[in-house]
Parts: structure tokens; sequence; C-alpha cells
């Protein structure tokens, strides 16, 4: 397969350097517009006087929009093999199929089909369109990150969630043993507890069930305290480790600046392939430019003597004859 096949030249467009480019952005603005513009139309449908009224509108974008996604995941199976995430053949298309991103490109766009031939209940069927909003992951870089941080702390996040639900388990049937007998109504079962110990932990505080009994208060003000840190360490974990995401980032995108530095200027080819990074990156604009303005500062002092201020480039091979500072001469 030659670089200047069709499929390579897909590849490049949608998921390639040529992502970036003006065809490219247009293409995925598009894709993004459209998505954006189903979710509206699911939500406003629910209104009955539009939802009436506009019906064959919303059913033509229905059909406009599942046309689109669909040709979008036939070519993005296609060219799959291009990626070498997934590797070349078959095989790299079958990789690619059970890819998690590739599963949620053909979750949005089965459930009108199987509309076609099989019932579906219409508050489930919107519930599926809604899920639309994830294939924002192809287009959004920040998703991208979000995406990895949460796959890199699943095990943390894992752990963390184990502790909540251990300790919303242990304060319930507590609380259903001080609190059945005094609110038999309340305190139905120790399921009804766990609705109060959620609620209770994660200080959202309903006030539907509280706690009558002085035991039962005592047990409260405990959970509440403990549900401060303990409910909020999942998202410290999260914004942890997302701080240093972006940190790794900023490192890769200022070593590239680097690499692009070494021989004292930008080109246009480097400064198009640092912006492509950059795009890549989740890096903006301004950062970028703020990157490439410390280093060629840093390195343009690194450039010239410390003496003489004459560039290191310009000095004849065997080095400036006086590079260091004048001295007395001894009487």
């Amino acid at each position: 397969m030659t670089s200047n096949s069709l499929r390579h030249r897909c590849f490049q467009l949608l998921d390639g350097e040529q992502a970036f480019s003006l065809k490219g952005k247009l293409i995925n603005g598009f894709i993004i517009a459209l998505i954006v513009l189903n979710v509206t139309g699911v939500i406003m449908e629910t209104v009955p006087e539009i939802g009436k009224e506009y019906a064959s509108y919303f059913y033509g974008l229905e059909l406009f929009s599942v046309a689109v996604f669909t040709i979008e995941y036939l070519v993005r199976v296609w060219i799959s093999p291009e990626n070498p995430k997934f590797g070349p053949g078959f095989k790299g298309k079958l990789r690619y199929i059970f890819s998690p991103i590739a599963l949620i490109d053909l979750i949005v766009i089965i459930p009108f089909y199987l509309s076609l031939f099989i019932s579906i209940d219409l508050r489930y069927l919107r519930l599926l369109r809604l899920l639309r909003l994830l294939k924002l992951s192809h287009y959004i870089r920040s998703m991208d990150i979000f995406l990895k941080v949460v796959t890199s702390e699943l095990a943390s996040l894992a752990s963390a969630v184990f502790a909540v639900l251990v300790l919303v388990v242990l304060a319930a049937c507590v609380m259903f043993a001080l609190e059945h007998q005094a609110q038999p109504d309340a305190f139905k079962s120790v399921l009804d507890a766990i609705w109060w110990a959620v609620v209770t932990m994660t200080t959202v505080g309903y006030g539907d069930i509280t706690p009558v009994t002085a035991g039962g208060k005592i047990l409260a003000i405990l959970i509440m305290l403990l549900g401060v840190g303990t409910v909020a360490l999942p998202a410290g974990m999260l914004a942890a480790r997302f701080s240093e995401e972006l940190q790794d980032r900023k490192s890769a995108m200022t070593a590239e600046v680097v690499n692009a530095l070494e021989d004292g200027h930008l080109s246009d080819a480097e400064k198009g392939m640092l912006a492509r990074l950059s795009q890549k990156y989740g890096i903006s604009e301004e950062d970028l430019n703020q990157i490439i303005h410390n280093k060629t500062l840093e390195l343009g002092h690194q450039m010239h003597c410390p003496h003489c201020g004459n560039s290191l480039f310009d000095a004849p091979i065997d080095g400036p004859k006086n590079i260091s500072p004048d001295l007395p001469k001894e009487p």
C-alpha cells in the first residue's frame, strides 16, 4: 500500500496529520455540529408541542444523521489498517471494531436499524440516541485526556469506590438497627437506610429520612464527617492525575520545541509541525507560543558567548581568541 493510496489519504485526513488541516477541521466541525444538533433535537422532541409540530423534521434529521454516521463508521473501519495502533490487514480491522471508540460509534447507529425490524420503546431509543455525545471523544482532544486519566487511574478509583460502598453498607446496617423501632415507616429495611446513607455521605441531605434517636444522630454526625473526605477522594485522585497528564504533555511539547530550535530558528514546516502536535496534545496556542518564547530566550543565551556576546555559530572553528574577562597584569 503506497503512501499516496486513497485509504492512506483518508486516514491522514481523519486521524493523521491532515486532521489539523483546513479540510480536516471542516470535516470534524461538520460532524461535531451534527452531533450537537442531534442531541438538541432529541431534547426538543420531548416537548409535546414541538415534537408533534416538527415530527417530520426530526425524522428527516434522524435519517440524515444515521446515514452520515454510518458512512463515517464504515470509512473508519476501512482505514483502520493504516493506523499503527491496530495493525495491518483484517486483524487490524477486527481490533478497531472491538475497540471502545468503535463500539461507541456502532451503538450510535445500531438502534435505528433495529427499530426498523423490532419495536423499541421510544424512551430507550431516545436514551441511546443521546449516547451520540460520546462520539465527541473522536474530535475533542480534552476528552482524550479525560479518558486516558480515567483509564490509568481505574484501579485506584475502584479501590476508592469500594471503600465508599463498604462504608455506606455498614452505616446503613447500623442506622437500621438504631432507628427501625423508633421509625418503622422511615427505616423499613436496610435498603431505605442505604438511601439515607448515600444522601448523607454525599452531603446532599434531602431530609426525607432523618434519625430521631440519640444513637442515630451521633452516627449521622460521624457519617457526615467521614463522607466529606471519603466521597471527595475519587475526585481528588482524578484532579491530581489530570494535572500530571497535562504537565507530561507540556513537557513532551517542550522537548519537541527544543528539537525544532536546534538550528536557532523555526522554519515554516517546523512551525506547522509544532502547531499540529499542540492540537494533538490538547495544548492551547497561547501555551505553545509561551513555550516557544521561553525556549528561544533560554537557547539564545546558550548560543552566544557569555563574555563577548558573539554568536557561537559564527565563531571560528578554533573558537574565540579571548573568551575570559581581561585581568589586570601583575606588576
